[in-house]
This record gives C-alpha cells, sequence and structure tokens, in this order.
C-alpha cells in the first residue's frame, strides 16, 4: 500500500508552510519602512531600539521579550502544523495526538494575529504578511475540519 495525504491534510500542510513563509514577508509599514517578522526578532533583541520605535512602551527587556517570542511564535506554529499535517495523515495511529497538535498549531496562530492587528503601532498599516498569517491559519484550520467531516 501506497502512502499518501488526503487533500484536506494537504491544505493543513500548505497553512504550515505559509505560516513558516509569512515570518519572512513584509508585515506592516511603519514611518516608511516595511518591517518582517525575521525584522522584528533582531530588532527586539534589544530592548533600547523598541523604547525609540515605541514610544508609548516600557522598553523594559521582559517586554521585549515577550514581544520577540509572539513573533517568533507564528513559524514555530507553521512548522507543528506541517509536521502534525504530515504525521496526522500518514500514520493513523497518531491521529488523535496529530489532530490536537493540528488544531493548536492553527488557533493560536489567528488568535494572536487577531489581538496583534489592533495594536499595531500608530499609522502603521498592515501588510501581506499578517494576512497571509490569518490565511494560513485558516487554511490549517477548514484541513483539518474537513479531514475529520471525511473519518
Amino acid at each position: 500500500m501506497k502512502a499518501c495525504l488526503s487533500l484536506p491534510r494537504v491544505l493543513a500542510l500548505v497553512g504550515g508552510v505559509l505560516l513558516v513563509t509569512a515570518f519572512f514577508m513584509p508585515w506592516f509599514s511603519s514611518q516608511g519602512l516595511l518591517l518582517s517578522g525575521q525584522f522584528l526578532h533582531q530588532f527586539l533583541s534589544n530592548p533600547f531600539d523598541l523604547r525609540r520605535f515605541l514610544p508609548g512602551s516600557s522598553g523594559s527587556a521582559g517586554e521585549a521579550q515577550l514581544l520577540r517570542a509572539l513573533v517568533d511564535l507564528f513559524p514555530a506554529c507553521g512548522a507543528v502544523a506541517f509536521a502534525a499535517a504530515l504525521a496526522g495523515g500518514l500514520w493513523r495511529r497518531w491521529k488523535v495526538a496529530t489532530n490536537i497538535a493540528l488544531g493548536l498549531a492553527g488557533s493560536v496562530p489567528l488568535v494572536g494575529w487577531a489581538v496583534g492587528i489592533t495594536r499595531l503601532p500608530p499609522g502603521a498599516s498592515p501588510e501581506i504578511g499578517l494576512w497571509l498569517i490569518a490565511s494560513a491559519s485558516l487554511a490549517v484550520l477548514v484541513g483539518l475540519a474537513l479531514d475529520l467531516r471525511s473519518d
């Protein structure tokens, strides 16, 4: 018997890949700059830069680390979604565990996106990367839902 993935699992797998790639795309523009997840990851390693860029923030190291963890959460969830979609589609005995992981890997970034989109810096406009995060998260969840429905 040849191993193959169902179409819903492929949709979830593609959603996971897109979550990872969104990290490298522009998330928002502010003051004439396009800022990607990769740039924010590096930028938030220095809390003093955060205070200069976001004057209303305290610029504390803890705040910067929390923001950096949030930025890093999106590609991490994409990697988990990719692995869970692949493993759950190929090995039936792992299906329940991978479905739970897939559901979390799709839900967490969608909730993070929904909260974060309302808290962009003043004057910032969302770019393709933020919309890709939402779309990819939805693809993961729709793929999971369709796969569950077909069982």
